[in-house]
């Protein structure tokens, strides 16, 4: 069995000012580094074998909080990182519903239909994103492996991986800031989802773990 441990970054600066994030390398805020330390936490007892990230800053400082417990070489993966949001980039999100109403319109109700002015479309994030997913899975047969990615791109990622197919992504949420996902594979590569969006976590005075 290889498992995927999959985590969204933490609160960077675009979240909390509302503007669109995607390939832009924004800081991170002070409730994201109590985020990444909560996540840490969470994750001190599972033995994990492999830890890749993003390159992006609000995902690499996640993963570099994670692997203190761990003390693994962080490896990076350009393959899933956020999508190329083009024209949307540090454009606050008032100022893009304004200016794209149509695709602000299918970014929330018809993400299928999706493509970024300049950028990547939906579909080109989902299979960049899956395919990297299987990648991973493949290089690493039998060990756990913790991918600290972006809200988007695990959006799809567990689209694909919940077999419901692409025209359904709406149907799946995307996590909170930190949230974890667990999915296994069997030795055909045939995934199962152990954990959706888990963010017990985050919450104040919480002190457990999940297996």
């Amino acid at each position: 069995m290889t498992k995927i441990i999959l985590v969204r970054h933490c609160q960077a600066e675009g979240n909390l000012k509302r503007f669109f994030q995607g390939k832009i390398d924004s800081d991170i805020t002070e409730l994201g580094k109590k985020q990444i330390a909560q996540t840490a936490a969470l994750l001190s007892s599972e033995p994990i074998d492999v830890l890749i990230s993003s390159p992006k800053k609000r995902a690499l400082l996640s993963a570099q909080g994670i692997n203190i417990y761990h003390e693994l070489e962080i490896k990076l993966d350009d393959s899933i990182v956020e999508i190329d949001a083009g024209a949307w980039e540090g454009v606050p999100l008032v100022e893009v519903e304004k200016l794209y109403p149509e695709q602000f319109f299918n970014w929330n109700e018809r993400p299928e239909l999706f493509c970024a002015p300049d950028g990547e479309s939906m579909r080109d994030v989902y299979d960049r994103v899956s395919k990297a997913l299987m990648r991973i899975v493949r290089e690493n047969k039998g060990k756990t492996v913790c991918v600290v990615s972006h809200g988007c791109a695990i959006k799809n990622m567990m689209c694909f991986v919940l077999g419901i197919g692409f025209e359904n992504i709406k149907d799946v949420p995307i996590g909170s800031n930190m949230s974890v996902n667990i999915i296994s594979f069997d030795d055909d590569m045939k995934p199962t989802v152990i954990v959706k969006n888990y963010s017990e976590h985050l919450q104040e005075g919480y002190n457990s773990y999940i297996n």
